[in-house]
């Protein structure tokens, strides 16, 4: 769990300084390919992590079947 809450501590810097980045050169659009890139990136990881541990999360969980999964 620890391992998590870094990963992500450390993502949300990154995306304050994107954030800063986009207020300091008055561009709204300034890193949006790369926020998006986190952003997608760490909703994959944290599925994953669910899905390997759920805990108190299982009652809770249901099985979606994906495109990729249908082939």
């Amino acid at each position: 769990m620890n391992d998590i809450r870094e990963r992500l501590q450390r993502r949300v810097a990154m995306l304050e300084r994107l954030e800063r980045r986009r207020e300091e050169t008055k561009n709204p659009t300034a890193g949006f390919n790369a926020e998006r890139m986190i952003i997608d990136f760490e909703l994959n990881e944290l599925e994953l992590d669910i899905i390997a541990d759920p805990g108190a999360l299982e009652p809770q969980l249901i099985k979606v079947r994906r495109r990729e999964d249908a082939q």
